[in-house]
């Protein structure tokens, strides 16, 4: 009699540590992990954007600028290329929970003129004063609440889960999108 009570309770503690393992799991599973933009980049793309050179503003947009000066025959000028349309994307953070801090520019409205989609760029400007960033550092952002037009000058945190799906729209193109979950006014922690 007292084996079977032994091994009764034997079975009773396995199946109470599997259950909490798999809690346990479930939680690290929806842990939301915070970023920094440049761990959108793949290795390669992050390598290229290090290893380039520093860029001349002096001489503004004339004939002697910077950009103008970038040729296609310059291993330098091509690499910069590249990584401004790089839409290469780290696969292994599709489908994770993240949040990461950046600026809104706005692409939907609702009826009340809030914020409904918009893309979230690393700095601000991006897409409206200054060219795009590469694809691979836009986020194409969906469930948007409570956000106005004047609200675009703040940075914010976005939380939410982060896909690899593509997103076109005239202002630019966007390697990532999230459904946001939270959206809350950036605090430098």
């Amino acid at each position: 009699m007292f084996k079977p009570l032994l091994m009764g309770l034997f079975l009773s503690l396995v199946a109470f540590q599997t259950s909490a393992a798999k809690s346990e799991q479930a939680a690290s599973a929806q842990a939301v992990q915070t970023l920094e933009w440049t761990d959108l980049l793949p290795p390669e793309d992050l390598a290229k954007m290090e290893a380039l050179p520093e860029i001349s503003h002096e001489g503004g947009e004339g004939s002697g600028s910077a950009i103008n000066k970038l040729n296609q025959d310059d291993p330098a000028s091509q690499a910069w290329a590249e990584v401004l349309q790089s839409a290469k994307v780290r696969g292994e953070l599709n489908g994770k929970k993240v949040r990461i801090p950046g600026f809104v520019v706005p692409i939907e409205y609702d009826a009340e003129q809030n914020i409904t989609a918009f893309f979230l760029v690393p700095y601000f400007g991006a897409c409206i004063h200054v060219p795009p960033p590469p694809p691979n550092q836009i986020i194409f952002v969906t469930n948007a609440k409570g956000l106005k037009a004047d609200m675009i000058y703040n940075p914010f945190w976005l939380e939410g889960t982060l896909t690899t799906e593509t997103m076109s729209h005239d202002l630019a193109n966007s390697a990532y999108s999230i459904k946001a979950d939270k959206i809350s006014e950036y605090v430098y922690e």
